[in-house]
């Protein structure tokens, strides 16, 4: 049988653990401002490219075909930038959830003096998101940058489809605009849901050994 941990070498191992943990959530902060400015860009330029198709042909066979060439693209990338912001901030999570194990551990060693120690210690989604300054009993992600992305996303895909009702059903502009926007709705709702279950399923991956006490006490 191992004999009792070194305390020196286990605390050496922890600290540098947590500095390796901390470039990890950088590089997923990174990795998410990254994916997202590529898909601004890459909206912007379209929406730029369609003003001008549009001054060309007005709104014709042309400029239909380009809109529903394009939209749909960057409606593609969009989701697929959404998806991965959803999973950086899941992997985000399970890295914050493991620099609060160990900064209990710093606790512990601390003793009385734990009081100095701001940020949480407890390592479950709670305190995370108490460390983030993001009540945890309403953590939905309803304004994470993923958010942002998914909802100007959800208006691409809305776009494309009232083009699409003017350009095949020969929809009026009343008619189409609707079908966009409840087709934008629909969604931003169901990958904001998606989202949501999938931070539910990485935060309970994870069996906490100090657990946030409950609310109210």
């Amino acid at each position: 049988m191992a004999g009792p941990p070194d305390r020196q070498a286990l605390l050496t191992a922890l600290t540098t653990e947590h500095f390796t943990l901390q470039g990890a959530r950088s590089q997923t902060m990174s990795e998410s401002s990254a994916r997202g400015a590529l898909y601004i860009g890459s909206l912007s330029s379209a929406l730029v490219a369609l003003g001008f198709i549009g001054q060309v042909s007005e709104v014709g066979d042309l400029f239909n075909t380009f809109a529903l060439t394009v939209l749909p693209t960057v409606h593609l990338l969009g989701v697929f930038t959404f998806v991965r912001l959803v999973e950086c901030g899941a992997e985000d999570l399970r890295y914050g959830i493991a620099i609060n194990r160990i900064r209990h551990y710093y606790e512990q060693l601390a003793g009385d003096e734990a009081r100095l120690f701001l940020l949480s210690g407890h390592d479950d989604a709670r305190g995370v998101f108490a460390n983030m300054g993001i009540p945890p009993e309403g953590r939905k992600p309803y304004f994470a940058f993923s958010t942002s992305i998914c909802v100007v996303n959800g208006v691409v895909g809305g776009s494309a489809v009232a083009v699409a009702g003017g350009a095949f059903a020969g929809a009026s502009l009343a008619p189409a605009a609707v079908a966009g926007g409840v087709a934008a709705l629909l969604s931003v709702a169901a990958w904001l849901r998606f989202a949501d279950r999938l931070l539910d399923l990485r935060a309970g991956e994870i069996e906490p050994l100090f657990p946030s006490p409950p609310p109210g006490d």
